[in-house]
C-alpha cells in the first residue's frame, strides 16, 4: 500500500462539492492539483463509456478516504478485514455506489433490473487474501425503474442509482444502460464471474478496502471458484454463512452456504453436498470417516425416485424411505450391477448395514435383492435367485451363505449363484429359478450341466418317494441319486425307456453309471436292475 500522511490528508479533506466516487466531474485546477489514476486517465479517454461528462472521483478524495481510515487504526486496517469494515463504512456523503449485498438481501450479485456492465481491479486486498479484488458495478437497465437514493445500511449507506458511469467491458452489446445501482466484490477475475466480460483490465487501488457488513472474505480458491460458477449467492447454494476453512483431518477445505456446502480436495475436486445427504454423511464423521472427501455433487438416479452423492469410500442415497450409506466394498458390488440406473439389478438401498442372524455375514438389502459381506468376500444376490434361496430359509438353510455373485452364464441365457455348501441357484426367463445341491447336482454337473443338451432344471431338488432318493428335472432329462448309487443324470432318449419300465420304482431301480456314448450315436446306461441302450 502507498504510504499516506493522515494527517495532512484529514487537514486537507475532499473538496466541497464532490458528491460522487464514480460520477463527480474532475474540478478544475492549478497544475499542482493531483494527477487521476490510469483508470480515470483511460476511462477520460473513452467517450463512448461515460455520460454527461462524469468521471471516477479524484484521486485526492479518494485518499483521503483511505487516509481517514489508517488515522482510525491503521494496524487493524492493514491486517483485518473485518477491522476495515468499520474503518471504511460507506455513507452517502462518500459518493461511492452502495455494494449489491446491502441492497439486495445479502447477496454479492446483481439485483434484479441489472446487469454486469463493466469492472476494475484493486491490488493486494486484505479481503482476498492479499491478491486483487475485483469491483463488478451493476447498471440498471433500461428502461431504468431504480431512483436515486441512500442504501441506509448501518455500515454501508451509500449510494444507490446515482453515479451514471460505465466501464463497459461487460455486456457491451447492451448499449442503454442507466446508473450504477450497487457493485460486486469478488476475488475471482470478472471473466470467470461472469462470460459476458472481457479481459480489459483497469486498476484503481483506492477500494481495496472498502467493506459492507454483508461481505464475507474470500480467496481466489477452487472451491471460490466453483461457487461462482454454480451462480454464486443466486445459486441454490445462497449466501455463503462459514467463510473456507480446513477440514479436520487437513486434507481439503469446505465453506459453509444457506443452501448446502462446498467441499474441496485435490483428488475430489470442489463437490456441492447438502440436506440429507450431508447430515447421514456428517453421522459417518464426515471427511474423517470411511467415505472420505466427495468425489461427485449431489446426483440424481436413471429413473429420478433418488438423489445420491457418491465418495471416495462409497455411495450415500437419499429418497422416500430414508437415507442410506453404502460404503465400500458394497459400494462396489452395487455399481458393478448397475447402481442407480434404471432398472439395474438391485435397485436402491434400504436397510442400514445389518448382521446376519448367525453373526457370520454383514448385508445391505436393496429393493431387488442384498449385497453379503463375509471376511474378505463381498457378493450380491438379486432378482428371481435371492427370492428361492430366501424361501429356503436364507443363509441359515441348506445352501448356507452366499458364495459368488450372481453370473451370467456363457450362453448368456443362463444365470448361477454359488453358494458356501456346494449349492447352485440356476435361472432363465423360461424355466424361472431352482436350486441345486447334493449328488442330484453332481451328476448334472458330471454330465456337463447347462452347456449339454441337459439345459437347465425346471424343478429344485425334490425326495423321490421311496424314502431313498432324490431327483431334478432338467429341460433335457432328470438327475437321480441316492446315497448308495451317487448321482446319475438320465437324458431324455434314456429316460424315456426308464420311467416307461417304472422309473427308480421298477425293476430297474436307481442308475449306477454315467451315460455311455457308443458308435453310431448309441447310448447305454447301467442301472441297479439292469442296463438300457437306445
Amino acid at each position: 500500500m502507498i504510504a499516506l500522511k493522515p494527517r495532512a490528508l484529514l487537514r486537507r479533506g475532499a473538496p466541497h462539492g464532490v458528491s460522487s466516487a464514480e460520477s463527480a466531474a474532475p474540478a478544475a485546477g492549478p497544475t499542482s492539483a493531483p494527477t487521476a489514476t490510469i483508470a480515470e486517465r483511460v476511462v477520460a479517454r473513452t467517450a463512448g463509456l461515460l455520460s454527461g461528462g462524469h468521471s471516477r472521483r479524484r484521486f485526492l478524495a479518494r485518499t483521503a478516504v483511505v487516509g481517514s481510515a489508517l488515522a482510525v487504526n491503521p494496524v487493524s486496517f492493514l491486517l483485518k478485514p473485518g477491522t476495515a469494515y468499520g474503518a471504511v463504512c460507506g455513507t452517502c456523503g462518500d459518493g461511492w455506489t452502495a455494494f449489491c449485498c446491502t441492497v439486495n438481501g445479502g447477496k454479492n450479485s446483481c439485483p434484479p433490473g441489472s446487469f454486469v456492465a463493466g469492472w476494475w481491479k484493486a491490488d493486494n486486498a486484505a479481503y482476498c487474501c492479499g491478491g486483487p479484488r475485483y469491483i463488478v458495478d451493476c447498471n440498471a437497465t433500461c428502461p431504468t425503474q431504480c431512483a436515486c437514493r441512500c442504501s441506509g445500511a448501518s455500515c454501508d449507506g451509500r449510494r444507490v442509482c446515482c453515479n451514471q458511469f460505465r466501464y463497459g467491458q461487460c455486456n457491451q452489446q447492451i448499449s442503454c444502460y442507466g446508473p450504477v445501482v450497487c457493485r460486486v466484490a469478488i476475488c475471482i477475475t470478472p471473466w470467470t464471474y461472469s462470460s459476458a466480460c472481457s479481459t480489459r483490465t483497469l486498476t484503481d487501488n483506492a477500494t481495496s478496502q472498502h467493506g459492507a457488513n454483508c461481505l464475507s472474505d474470500e480467496c481466489d480458491s477452487s472451491i471460490t471458484r466453483r461457487y461462482y460458477a454454480l451462480g454464486g449467492p443466486d445459486s441454490t447454494l445462497g449466501i455463503r454463512t462459514t467463510v473456507e476453512r480446513s477440514t479436520p483431518e487437513g486434507r481439503g477445505r469446505y465453506a459453509v452456504y444457506q443452501g448446502g456446502r462446498l467441499y474441496w480436495s485435490s483428488p475430489t475436486a470442489a463437490r456441492v453436498i447438502g440436506g440429507s445427504i450431508y447430515s447421514a454423511w456428517a453421522a459417518a464423521q464426515a471427511t474423517s470417516g470411511v467415505f472420505g472427501f466427495p468425489s461427485t455433487d449431489v446426483l440424481t438416479s436413471g429413473d429420478g425416485r433418488a438423489r445420491y452423492s457418491k465418495f471416495e469410500g462409497g455411495t450415500i442415497y437419499s429418497w422416500s424411505p430414508g437415507t442410506f450409506q453404502v460404503p465400500n466394498p458394497y459400494n462396489l458390488v452395487h455399481a458393478k450391477v448397475g447402481g442407480a440406473i434404471r432398472n439395474s439389478a438391485l435397485g436402491l438401498p434400504t436397510s442400514p448395514i445389518r448382521r446376519s442372524g448367525d453373526g457370520r455375514s454383514l448385508y445391505l438389502n436393496f429393493e431387488r435383492g442384498r449385497i453379503y459381506r463375509r471376511g474378505s468376500l463381498c457378493v450380491e444376490i438379486h432378482g428371481a435367485i435371492f427370492f428361492k434361496h430366501e424361501s429356503m430359509s436364507g443363509v441359515h438353510g441348506v445352501l448356507g451363505h452366499v458364495a459368488s455373485d450372481v453370473l451370467v452364464l456363457a450362453d448368456g441365457r443362463g444365470r448361477g449363484t454359488i453358494f458356501e455348501h456346494g449349492g447352485v441357484i440356476y435361472y432363465t426367463g423360461t424355466t424361472g429359478a431352482h436350486a441345486l445341491y447334493g449328488a442330484v447336482l453332481k451328476g448334472y454337473l458330471d454330465y456337463g450341466g447347462w452347456q449339454t443338451d441337459a439345459g437347465y432344471p425346471t424343478t429344485d431338488r425334490l425326495a423321490v418317494g421311496d424314502g431313498r432318493g432324490y431327483t431334478a428335472t432338467f429341460e433335457g432329462g432328470k438327475s437321480f441319486a441316492t446315497s448308495t448309487t451317487g448321482g446319475h443324470f438320465v437324458p431324455r432318449r434314456i429316460l424315456t425307456q426308464y420311467e416307461a419300465q417304472g422309473g427308480p420304482g421298477g425293476s430297474l431301480r436307481y442308475p449306477v453309471a454315467m451315460v455311455e456314448r457308443l458308435a453310431g450315436g448309441v447310448l447305454r446306461q447301467r442301472f441297479e436292475g439292469g442296463t438300457l441302450t437306445v
